[in-house]
């Protein structure tokens, strides 16, 4: 008897030794810290369902971007150095533009998902050994704070605005110039009059207090502001498919539950910045009418320059699924 014991307690011990092996640990390289609310929705949200759904066989280390600068992660994550990448489509495009086309796509994650365009921007980055896991939208897109009201031409006529990227071809379409700053220096310029007004994410005005030195905030927003989730693809290779299958099921899962977080969290940032004292300004009724057609066609025009005819098929997919303005 006490020698059945030792030897189904020997048993025992080798099976749970079986099962610790198989546990994983994947590194996941963040553009943001957790102060931004979309890592403890969407990233750290991924890391901790993903180690519920696997019973703790696959679990999540976060790194930031005091690791790596935000514009600089994708060829660290393509190379092997991390498991998974965080970002944003529009942070690399000196590499390609491919995911910042999502921000000129239809703001619903079953209609994406069905449309067939994960399939074409897989394809694009597996060519960079990167594998497509999700795509997570934050319900809002951007708008533009201003230090004086839109006037009677209903845009941006002779307005200095600082942007970056995302936002250039919409600025100048709409009769401002584009003024290249960094973040930091966005507040003082707006105090010194040095720019007219910002472009910016619907959040992110609360956190940096540029409701001091802005008096007002354009309305209809617009695009749709999308954080993108990537996995090295030999990491990918290397799970099980059971374990690939939990991966994207819970991307999908966050993709249409953190979008409806993200709508209360937009809703009350913006009455938050409302009692700060950002009025809302409307455009004129022509230019609000096609705000966001403008500024599709210059996220597509980007899309199409920096990731040639991958970038074209996603904005030919795009129109005749009919899920982008443009």
């Amino acid at each position: 008897m006490k020698f059945f014991k030792q030897s189904v307690y020997a048993a025992a011990m080798i099976a749970a030794g079986a099962v610790g092996a198989k546990a994983e640990t994947l590194t996941m390289l963040s553009s943001w810290d957790e102060s931004y609310n979309a890592v403890p929705v969407f990233a750290q949200g991924f890391a901790e369902r993903l180690a519920e759904k696997s019973g703790g066989d696959l679990n999540v280390e976060m790194r930031g971007p005091e690791t790596v600068s935000p514009f600089e992660q994708l060829q660290p994550v393509s190379a092997g150095l991390f498991d998974m990448l965080f970002t944003h489509g529009a942070y690399h495009m000196g590499e390609t533009a491919m995911a910042f086309g999502m921000d000129a796509v239809s703001d619903d994650p079953e209609a994406r998902r069905e449309s067939g365009v994960f399939e074409v921007i897989d394809a694009h980055y597996a060519k960079r050994n990167l594998k497509l896991i999700g795509v997570f939208s934050a319900a809002s897109g951007y708008h533009i704070m201003l230090r004086d009201p839109i006037g009677d031409d209903g845009a941006l006529e002779g307005r200095k605005i600082r942007a970056s990227g995302t936002y250039h071809d919409l600025v100048t379409e709409l009769g401002g110039s584009v003024v290249t700053l960094p973040a930091s220096e966005i507040y003082s310029a707006l105090e010194r009059g040095v720019v007219d007004g910002a472009a910016w994410p619907v959040f992110g005005a609360m956190d940096y207090k540029w409701y001091e030195v802005a008096n007002h905030m354009t309305r209809p927003t617009f695009g749709v502001t999308n954080l993108t989730l990537f996995m090295n693809l030999d990491s990918w290779n290397a799970l099980s498919e059971e374990q690939q299958t939990m991966v994207v099921d819970t991307a999908k899962e966050l993709e249409v539950e953190g979008r409806t977080h993200f709508e209360t969290l937009w809703a009350e940032e913006d009455a938050a910045m409302q009692e700060a004292g950002l009025a809302i300004t409307e455009f004129g009724p022509e230019t609000a009418e096609n705000v966001d057609a403008i500024f599709a066609a210059g996220v597509w025009k980007q899309v199409e320059a920096k990731a040639g005819e991958d970038g074209k098929a996603f904005h030919d997919l795009a129109v005749e699924k009919g899920i982008t303005a443009r």
